[in-house]
């Protein structure tokens, strides 16, 4: 049964009868695609190219009413790592974005491997960010370098490929999430969390740049802090640096590792910067209600998936702040279980803003996906809206 919790909703306007209302957007037993032919569709399933249990709905990103939608190779048989959602015959279904061809494993100018990825609004620029792995499930498959891609949706055309220096993000690595950073108005810094060498990447695209920090807090905890409770289920997770987001005024950037509850901040003047003082400048903000995958900053609040919750979390940020002793004092306090569903809402993804004022958010048992093979004689996947009154961080001109 669905429980809805909305106490103390941070809104910049009056409170709206509409604020709270939460819907389920799409759902689905296993992932399915849109096909040129039934003939297309069973020859990938016979020579292995799609294997409808091996595809879970991750990342997700909202522009101009589209829902896109990232399937990271996690096992084999992931026909499109990228698309968007679209219906056929009635039913929910995904095109592969920005084309199939742009699906090509082995191709290393097209997308391998997308875990999430970015748009600005204003802009209508796509950032995805592709690890370059043809799955995990098999090391040998790593067989792209990592590389971040700029799409421009309205024009449809490639705007520009950087591939990683070894340096900054090996094939070890694993890019997860992606942040942007706006300067005089104008997204042209990205941040990124790599899960597999536990480092925060910068790419500057004014100087076509890139490079990275590790440090301490950015590692998996230790016990029980790393342990995900799901139902009666635990999850001992290793997974460093994960869910990252930013400041709505672009001053910090938060990040918090999958195993792990506490949450750190890092100024942006310090990311932008390949000489930064990393260490001497994070700062650890508080302990989060439950470990998190995907985090999202509106212009006011928060939100974070509670993976040992099975819902989604807001931290009331502007109330902190204006608690706190000075404007660089803030602390993780003010956090309320705004959406709960014990069934449908297992391990929360990726969370992003739509310029309705909705939060949308996928949930896609990932947990379980990783040890076990997907029944899909059940519903599995699920696409979350939520009404909250508030656009993103993105939304700032």
């Amino acid at each position: 049964m669905l429980s809805l919790v909305i106490l103390g909703l941070c809104l910049a306007t009056a409170f709206s009868q509409n604020v709270g209302q939460l819907s389920l957007e799409y759902h689905w037993k296993s992932l399915d695609f849109e096909w040129s032919s039934d003939n297309v569709r069973q020859e990938f399933i016979k020579n292995g190219s799609f294997i409808p249990e091996n595809n879970i709905a991750s990342g997700i990103k909202v522009y101009n009413r589209s829902v896109y939608i990232t399937v990271p190779r996690l096992k084999k048989g992931v026909a499109s790592t990228l698309n968007v959602i679209t219906e056929k015959d009635g039913k929910p279904v995904l095109r592969p974005f920005p084309s199939w061809k742009m699906q090509t494993i082995g191709d290393c100018s097209a997308i391998q491997f997308s875990q999430s990825m970015e748009i600005d609004p204003l802009t209508g620029w796509m950032w995805i960010i592709d690890t370059g792995v043809g799955f995990i499930a098999d090391s040998t498959e790593t067989i792209c370098p990592p590389k971040l891609i700029i799409y421009d949706i309205n024009r449809r055309r490639m705007v520009r490929t950087h591939v990683f220096p070894d340096d900054v993000a090996s094939r070890s690595s694993f890019l997860n999430d992606i942040v942007l950073h706006k300067v005089d108005g104008k997204a042209v810094l990205a941040y990124i969390s790599d899960s597999g060498l536990a480092h925060i990447v910068t790419y500057d695209f004014r100087s076509d740049k890139s490079f990275s920090f590790a440090d301490s807090s950015m590692l998996a905890e230790s016990p029980p802090s790393s342990v995900v409770h799901i139902g009666n289920r635990s999850f001992a997770e290793t997974i460093p640096v994960n869910g990252i987001t930013m400041s709505p005024d672009f001053r910090y950037v938060y990040y918090s590792a999958l195993a792990g509850t506490s949450l750190y901040r890092i100024p942006t003047t310090v990311l932008s910067n390949p000489k930064g003082l990393f260490k001497q400048s994070v700062r650890k903000v508080g302990v989060k209600k439950s470990q998190s995958d995907g985090m999202a900053f509106g212009q006011k609040c928060m939100y974070y998936g509670g993976l040992s919750s099975s819902g989604v979390y807001q931290w009331d940020f502007m109330k902190d702040q204006n608690m706190a002793a000075g404007p660089d004092d803030i602390t993780l306090t003010s956090q309320v279980l705004i959406a709960h569903d014990d069934q449908r809402m297992k391990w929360v993804d990726t969370l992003a803003f739509d310029n309705e004022g909705s939060l949308w958010f996928t949930a896609d048992n990932a947990g379980s996906f990783l040890v076990e093979t997907m029944n899909i004689s059940r519903t599995n996947l699920f696409v979350w809206k939520l009404y909250l009154g508030e656009n993103g961080y993105l939304a700032t001109k």
